[in-house]
C-alpha cells in the first residue's frame, strides 16, 4: 500500500483539490456555484412557466378567435367555454408560480417580452 504522504504530495490539509470530491465542487469561502446553480435553476423555471403561460394565451386566442369561443365566464358551457375555463385555471396556477419565484425581478431582464412592448 502507498504511504500516506505519496497519496497527498504536494497538498495540504486546506488543498481545494483534496477536499473537491468531499464537498461537490472547489474548497473555499468564494465558491459562488450554489448561488449560481440557483439562480439558473431559479431562471430555468421562470423560462418554463413563461412558455407555459404563453401557449395557453395562444389557445385562448385560437379558441376566441378561429371557434368563436365566448370569453365571458358567465357564458353558456359549449367544449369551446369548458376548454376556455381550463386554460383560465391553468394560467391561474402559472401565476401563482411566476409570483412565487419573484419572476417580475427575472423578467427586468427579459429581452423578448412581449409586454415590456
Amino acid at each position: 500500500m502507498a504511504d500516506r504522504s505519496d497519496r497527498t504530495r504536494g497538498r495540504t490539509a486546506d488543498s481545494p483539490r483534496r477536499w473537491r470530491g468531499r464537498l461537490g465542487g472547489s474548497a473555499g469561502a468564494g465558491d459562488t456555484r450554489p448561488l449560481l446553480d440557483d439562480t439558473a435553476r431559479e431562471r430555468a423555471i421562470y423560462e418554463a412557466l413563461k412558455a407555459a403561460d404563453e401557449v395557453a394565451a395562444a389557445l385562448q386566442a385560437h379558441l376566441i378567435e378561429e371557434h368563436r369561443a365566448e370569453p365571458e365566464r358567465s357564458a353558456p358551457p359549449t367544449p369551446f367555454t369548458n376548454s376556455l375555463k381550463l386554460l383560465r385555471q391553468a394560467r391561474e396556477r402559472l401565476g401563482t408560480g411566476l409570483r412565487a419565484i419573484e419572476a417580475d425581478k427575472i423578467a427586468a431582464s427579459d429581452q423578448i417580452s412581449l409586454r415590456n412592448h
